[in-house]
């Protein structure tokens, strides 16, 4: 296959999960980080540095620690783009409470931040540490979808199809189906290869429960087919 850079989006495409900097709701539990919590949602991150970083000096073991470290990092990674030092208080937090009700998410934080720093391989690594126990954590969507969006844009375009479709046929009740599908079929356009890009789309359209999806993917399809004849004239690959 060929080569190439990028994640390419249809026209009418969703915004997908893993793929941009969504930013998660704030954790919410009782506790000495209620205004910690509140300055982080009203968007004053400085101030949230400040309280969080206060916390975890007072002392290290402190069970309210675990939450300022994560949320430390969520307005590291979040509120300010820091992916490389967000990791240091998930490493943190990870380290002093390896089992705690923060761990999991503090995983799945470490491997985004890797992914968004463009370190996909270690990012892969990540995500398949993540999925050891997928079943129980939720994420096996998301960690096939991360790994597959990994590998296209480290240009293993090849795998990342294959992983997108056993994304789709393994797990069609998972909310990120339509996401990977959508996928294929742009790598299909990006490629040039109209016809199976068709094919994915006709797929899409039969399995999505999203209405607009549906109309809009009918709608491209469309478009496509009115194309082809003018594409065949002038030569375009198919």
């Amino acid at each position: 296959m060929k080569k190439f850079k990028g994640v390419f989006f249809l026209a009418f495409f969703i915004s997908l999960a893993g793929c941009s900097k969504s930013k998660p709701a704030v954790p919410v539990e009782d506790g000495r980080n209620q205004k910690l919590r509140t300055e982080i949602e009203n968007g004053n991150y400085e101030e949230g540095l400040r309280l969080s970083k206060d916390m975890a000096a007072k002392n290290p073991r402190d069970e309210n620690n675990e939450e300022a470290l994560y949320l430390k990092a969520y307005i590291l990674a979040y509120g300010k783009s820091d992916f490389q030092e967000a990791r240091t208080p998930l490493k943190q937090l990870l380290d002093l409470y390896p089992n705690g009700p923060y761990a999991l998410a503090a995983r799945k934080l470490i491997a985004d931040c890797q992914y968004w720093q463009g370190h996909y391989n270690h990012a892969m690594a990540d995500y398949k540490n993540l999925g050891t126990n997928e079943g129980e954590s939720g994420l096996t969507g998301y960690v096939q979808f991360q790994t597959a969006n990994s590998l296209l844009l480290d240009e293993k375009v090849g795998d990342a199809l294959t992983t997108y479709r056993e994304l789709v046929e393994k797990h069609p009740l998972d909310p990120l189906c339509d996401s990977a599908q959508l996928m294929i079929v742009n790598i299909y356009l990006k490629l040039q290869n109209a016809a199976q890009a068709k094919s994915e789309l006709q797929k899409l359209m039969s399995f999505t429960q999203n209405k607009e999806l549906q109309r809009l993917a009918q709608k491209t399809l469309r478009q496509m087919e009115e194309e082809e004849p003018f594409r065949k004239g002038v030569g375009v690959p198919q």
